[in-house]
Parts: structure tokens; C-alpha cells; sequence
């Protein structure tokens, strides 16, 4: 129901100082969106729709999942939007880390107390999130720019501008509810819940190669968006090329150290009952590389207003996506065409591959709106350096530790991983000494920085 309004509403509000008529408008379009998901959950849905979707749960329960989603998804978010447009990037970071700190302090005490269940935790989620938005008006928009000063739009004014930009981006808004639908559908009806399971811990694992990623973006996309409002075409160029650049060697660094010991970190991290899950959790480590890649690039779109170009790449990928998934998932005796059965296995192969494919589209497309000549070679060189570098390090140690050893002794594959770390960064950073460039950086840059990280005593005696 959003239909990409929470995106027009950030970059708008990066591009210039906004009218309190602005804010009452989109302030106005949330709750209408809370109020109607609550009349269909509530009223208008018949109960066995209900009981096919949420698998028999109670509208009760229903209500209030939409509560805790609506108020951790969509009022915390522009709470952080609101922050991160006016600069407040370190409070708007210490206060979302405040809020997961709580969170974990609470589950905690409710598992203790023998009161942990699914109603408490929604509990839980709404008044935090509420709490923290209540703190968060307090401590961000007290210091921020008076919103009386700014110039005035008429309601019609608005809504044009957001006409404009969401009208692509309410096709995408369906197209993609219903990608996302059928991919997991699919899953489901051809695998099985056990491979559903599968697939979901592994992207929820490989997630954390995108931490950086979902740190600098809001900064990101308000740059982008202010610069692209002055015409500023150098710095947008500068901006896009050293965040793009950066965040996909963040990514692969993390991700490529990650995936020799794929099998390892599943088995101690989850069990042995989630040991056949490890190539899964191994193909989806790649993902998040050029997942970084894609985020920056629908930033960029997003911030530039190009919604009906970032809108017709994204439908045509997940229309071709879709085939491909039930090739990849349906059994080979299927009465239609028959497929690989790869199960999740097959679903992790398809997102990653896609995902490279889409990005590179968009990548180059953004050149060709702004004048660029479209680069990719940074890609296949970083990707197979810090892959290659990771394998071989694997390999070094398991020659001195037994991989048996390394499963069944939690303080035996501690002890691996931070040695093979340690060396598995001095050698990305003695390639990024000679070629910084593949990060985004020059050499004057990365040298100034390891200059930095120098304790002052040595820099004295050197």
C-alpha cells in the first residue's frame, strides 16, 4: 500500500526545507494505510481467507503483527528519514541501536520469566518502537530546522510531485508483491518447509554482509538527491562511483571470507540438523556482494526521480526471474515441463545469478543517463582476488587443524577464524596499498588512512 510514497517522501525532503502542509499530507497517507490494512484484516477479509494465508491464526493475532510491522516498518523508518535528511546520521544510528539493544534485553527477560510467545514478542516490538519514536521527536527535530520557515505547497502542488514520482512505482509495488509471493510459493509447493527453512536461515545469515550497505545508504541517497537538485552532475558522478565502488568491495571482502567456512559456521552456529543447509547458506554468501551494488543503484535511481526506468527493469527481471524458478525448483517428473528440483539450493543459484545480471543493467544504464562510461572490470578482478585469497587461507589452516577438530571444538575454530582473518585482511590490505581503486579510493586516501591508524608512538619513531 505505500506504492514507493515513503521513497518520494525522502527525497523530497533531501532536496530542499518542506512546508508543514508537506508533512501533514504524508503523516495523513500513513495512518490512512494503517486504517485500511486494519479494516481488510479485520472486516472484510472472509475468515477462510484468513485461516489459508495465516494458516489458522486468529485476526486477534493478525492485528496485532500488522501493528508491531506497521510501527517498526513504516513510523520508525520515517522517524529515521526525518533524522538522516537533516544530518543527524550518528543519533539516528545510537537511537536505532538503542531500540535492538532493548529488544534483546527484553526477549531475554520474557524467556526467563517463562513468558516468551508470539503475542508477547509483537507486544514487545509496538512499544518499543513506540517509546523510541516518542524519545526520537525529542532528541532529533528540537535541533532541526523550523519547518514554519520553509515555503508552503498547495495540497495540489504536493500531490503532483508525488504523482509524478510514484505513479511507475505503484506497478512495481504489485509486480513485486506478487514476484515475492510466487517465488516463496513455489518453494514451498515444490521443496517443502524443511527446504523453506533452509533458504530463509541462509539469507538471514548472509544478511550480515550487508550491514555497511544498510548504514550509509539514507546518507547516500540524501547526497545524491541534494546534488542532483543543484545540478551538480561531478559530485553525483563522484558520489555513485565511490560508494558503489566501496560498498562492493566491503561486501565481497566479508562475504568471500565467509564462504570457505560456510559448512562450519552452519553446524555450530545452528546444529547438525541444519549441516545439509550449508551450500545454501554458501551460494547466498554471494549474494549480498552485488546486492550492495543494487541497493546503491535503485538509491540512485530513486534519488534522481528516474522511478519509470528503475520501474521497468525491475518488472521485466522479476517477469524472466520467474520461469526460471520453476525450471529450477519443479521435479523432473512434473506434468508440465520438467524441472531440476533443486529445491532451495536452486532458489539461492537463481538470486544470485539474476541479481548480477540486473545490477550490471542498471549500472550500465545509469551511465548512459549521466554521461559515463559504464565500468565493470573492478568487479571481476575484486571478487576474484578476495575469493581466491579466502580459499587459500582455508586451505593453509586446515592443513595444521583438522576440519573434524574445527566442527566439534567451539575454542579450535575461534581460534582458526581469527587467525585466518588476521592474515585474510593484511592481505586485502596489502592489494589495496598497490590498486585502492578497485575500492573506490585513491592511493593518497587509503595511505592517509593507514597513516591514521598508525598509534602516534610509532608515526614518532618512524
Amino acid at each position: 500500500m505505500d506504492m514507493g510514497s515513503s521513497n518520494a517522501f525522502y527525497t523530497f525532503i533531501s532536496q530542499q526545507a518542506r512546508g508543514r502542509k508537506f508533512y501533514l499530507m504524508y503523516y495523513t497517507w500513513l495512518i490512512i494505510q494503517f486504517m485500511v490494512s486494519v479494516l481488510l484484516v479485520s472486516v472484510l477479509m472472509p475468515q477462510t481467507l484468513i485461516d489459508h494465508i495465516w494458516l489458522g491464526h486468529s485476526r486477534k493475532l493478525i492485528l496485532l503483527a500488522l501493528l508491531a510491522a506497521f510501527m517498526q516498518q513504516q513510523v520508525w523508518a520515517t522517524v529515521t528519514q526525518l533524522g538522516e535528511s537533516t544530518r543527524q546520521t550518528l543519533k539516528v544510528q545510537l537511537l536505532g541501536l538503542s531500540v535492538i539493544a532493548s529488544h534483546s534485553v527484553v526477549i531475554v527477560a520474557l524467556y526467563f520469566a517463562n513468558w516468551l510467545s508470539i503475542t508477547t514478542v509483537l507486544v514487545a516490538i509496538t512499544c518499543e518502537y513506540l517509546l523510541a519514536t516518542m524519545v526520537s521527536t525529542k532528541l532529533l527535530f528540537s535541533t532541526s530546522h523550523d519547518k514554519a520557515e520553509a515555503p508552503d505547497q498547495s495540497m495540489k502542488e504536493i500531490f503532483g510531485e508525488y504523482w509524478i514520482f510514484c505513479r511507475p512505482l505503484i506497478l512495481l509495488a504489485v509486480a513485486s508483491f506478487i514476484y515475492e509471493f510466487v517465488d516463496r510459493w513455489m518453494l514451498q509447493r515444490y521443496a517443502g518447509s524443511i527446504q523453506q527453512g533452509f533458504y530463509q536461515i541462509s539469507a538471514q545469515l548472509a544478511g550480515v554482509c550487508l550491514l555497511a550497505t544498510a548504514s550509509i545508504l539514507n546518507i547516500f541517497w540524501k547526497e545524491i538527491s541534494e546534488a542532483n537538485a543543484r545540478q551538480d552532475k561531478q559530485r553525483v558522478a563522484y558520489l555513485y562511483n565511490k560508494v558503489n565502488r566501496g560498498l562492493l568491495m566491503i561486501g565481497a571482502v566479508m562475504s568471500c571470507f565467509m564462504f570457505p567456512w560456510a559448512e562450519e559456521i552452519v553446524i555450530l552456529l545452528l546444529g547438525t540438523a541444519y549441516q545439509k543447509s550449508w551450500p545454501v547458506f554458501a551460494i547466498m554468501l554471494m549474494y549480498p556482494i552485488h546486492q550492495s551494488m543494487g541497493q546503491v543503484n535503485g538509491t540512485m535511481f530513486l534519488a534522481c526521480a528516474h522511478t519509470k526506468t528503475f520501474t521497468v527493469i525491475a518488472i521485466i527481471g522479476q517477469i524472466a526471474s520467474i520461469p526460471i524458478t520453476y525450471l529450477l525448483l519443479a521435479s523432473s517428473s512434473d506434468i508440465l515441463v520438467p524441472g531440476l528440483a533443486l529445491g532451495a539450493l536452486g532458489l539461492a543459484i537463481k538470486m544470485v545469478g539474476m541479481n548480477i545480471l540486473l545490477v550490471n543493467i542498471q549500472a550500465w544504464l545509469i551511465a548512459r543517463l549521466n554521461g559515463w562510461k559504464y565500468e565493470w572490470k573492478y568487479q571481476v578482478v575484486g571478487i576474484t582476488l578476495v575469493f581466491t585469497l579466502g580459499y587459500i587461507i582455508k586451505v593453509a589452516i586446515c592443513y595444521f587443524i583438522p576440519t573434524a577438530l574445527l566442527v566439534t571444538e567451539k575454542l579450535s575454530f575461534i581460534f582458526a577464524i581469527l587467525l585466518s582473518g588476521a592474515v585474510y585482511l593484511f592481505g586485502i590490505g596489502v592489494f589495496l596499498w598497490f590498486y585502492p581503486q578497485i575500492a573506490g579510493i585513491d592511493k593518497v586516501e587509503f595511505r592517509s588512512l593507514i597513516f591514521k591508524c598508525i598509534p602516534l608512538r610509532r608515526r614518532m619513531v618512524d
